[in-house]
């Protein structure tokens, strides 16, 4: 028996798998008569695409991987994330004399190691040969008379230890750093000034006739106070970035008109 008999009357079923003959496909006409877009076999859906961690078991296995659990070792209990358990599991099984482990410990160790000196390597090359060529662009446009390049980093902030084949950077390495740095630069000058003019204003009342002790407490609290905001600024700079300050505050100066600095 077939599936949709026809009515005895001799008209047609409308129902599941039987839409109105005007809604059927024509025999020998497309249903997609202006075909398939161009490029739409070329078009990677979302979560399918090269950046690291779209693909969704991807994600969901790194989850799974930093996911903290609490597990027991020795009398007390820690925190610790799952492939951090794992490795430590797998360690504890190489300690015990497991081959496979031994063995798996060790491949992992010595591409870790591996792929980590190959990186310092690059790195320090790299850093070298950036270093000297800016040096050498810097040298050419002093004996020009031109204006210096000033390249981010500066090849001034960019400390190469041949000895240790380790690299460092003393100084802004992006625009954005760049204005902080410059803004903190601004803020260290500016307080090279207050320090001055407290330094004067103290020196001024010293020397005025009959000084009012109190007032001489206040303006050597205030300069000292200055001295110690312009030392927390300007110590902690790269050496190239510091500034000598200027009128010092000095401990012989005492509030009873002691010795004057």
């Amino acid at each position: 028996m077939a599936r949709h008999s026809p009515r005895e009357d001799g008209q047609y079923v409308v129902g599941y798998g039987k839409p109105p003959t005007q809604h059927r496909f024509q025999k020998g006409r497309s249903g997609n008569p202006k075909g398939r877009p161009k490029g739409s076999k070329n078009i990677v859906p979302p979560g399918q695409g090269l950046d690291f961690g779209s693909q969704p078991a991807n994600r969901m296995l790194l989850e799974e991987a930093y996911r903290t659990i609490t597990v027991r070792e020795g009398e007390k209990t820690i925190e610790l994330p799952v492939i951090k358990a794992v490795f430590r599991s797998l360690g504890v099984s190489a300690m015990k004399g497991n081959r496979l482990a031994q063995s798996t410990m060790a491949e992992l160790v010595r591409g870790i190691e591996d792929e980590d000196r190959k990186l310092r390597v690059d790195h320090f090359a790299t850093a070298v040969e950036y270093k000297w060529n800016w040096e050498q662009a810097i040298e050419r446009a002093r004996e020009r008379g031109l204006p210096e390049p000033q390249p981010l980093p500066h090849p001034d902030d960019v400390i190469i230890n041949t000895r240790t084949a380790e690299v460092h950077y003393e100084g802004p390495i992006t625009p954005e750093e760049k204005k902080r740095w410059d803004r903190l630069l601004e803020f260290r000058d500016e307080q090279q000034e207050e320090v001055t003019n407290f330094a004067t204003g103290y020196r001024q009342a010293r020397q005025s006739r009959g000084p009012d002790t109190k007032s001489l407490s206040s303006l050597a609290g205030d300069w000292k106070r200055a001295v110690e905001l312009y030392d927390k600024i300007n110590g902690p700079l790269p050496e190239r970035y510091q500034k000598r300050l200027t009128d010092r505050f000095h401990p012989t100066i005492t509030d009873d008109h002691g010795d004057k600095p």
